[in-house]
């Protein structure tokens, strides 16, 4: 029945609320309860011959049981498989660093940096791009890297980044640049530069809280 009860608990986290949601740790611990109570009634009121004997469960002790056990293992299992997802992917939650949006105006394109958050594993940085010009572009993230003023520099994972492929022309999009580790706890101050080839393109004047 505890079985029954976890995978219900699991199944239920990947389809509610976002990550992070209230939702996603309130339904599948519901949903769980409900399964474990009519399962375990069931149980008990199923028809059965037994001699009485010094070890008989009450319905309501049982019951306590394999909620019990639902409760505690479907939160850590929830609990792990989300920190696993998260590592994973780069799509864990943190705390924002930015003091304000910083902009660079280029006669091409302008760069916008909205969100700078530290996670447990990460420094993801959110950008806006917008394509000025009249022919849509593509800005390879590849040699991107986020400086502090000391020299410590994080070179951006394409794999754990979430970028546009162009940008259409007079448009714009959004994109993630997610970068494995975080500058130091002194950093109050970075650089965002984007390398292709003998070009570089740099927001300069990003402004972190300590």
């Amino acid at each position: 029945m505890v079985g029954v009860g976890l995978v219900v608990n699991l199944v239920a986290t990947f389809f509610s609320d976002g990550p992070g949601g209230v939702l996603r740790w309130l339904v599948p611990p519901g949903i769980a309860l409900v399964v474990g109570m009519v399962v375990a009634l069931l149980d008990a009121a199923a028809p059965k011959y037994r001699r009485p004997g010094r070890f008989d469960v009450s319905v309501v002790i049982a019951i306590a049981a394999v909620l019990g056990g639902i409760g505690v293992g479907g939160f850590a299992l929830t609990a792990g498989t989300e920190y696993v997802a998260g590592y994973l992917t780069g799509n864990e939650s943190g705390a924002d660093r930015l003091v304000k949006p910083v902009a660079k105006p280029g006669s091409a394109a302008t760069i916008t940096v909205e969100n700078v958050t530290y996670t447990s594993h990460f420094t993801r940085i959110e950008v806006l791009v917008a394509n000025n010009s009249k022919q849509a572009f593509t800005i390879p993230i590849d040699g991107t890297t986020f400086t502090a003023a000391d020299g410590t520099a994080l070179r951006a994972d394409t794999g754990k980044s979430s970028w546009p492929n162009r940008i259409p022309a007079g448009g714009s999009k959004h994109g993630t640049i997610t970068f494995k580790g975080h500058l130091p706890d002194s950093a109050d101050q970075a650089v965002l530069t984007f390398k292709s080839g003998n070009t570089t393109f740099t927001v300069s004047g990003i402004l972190l809280t300590r």
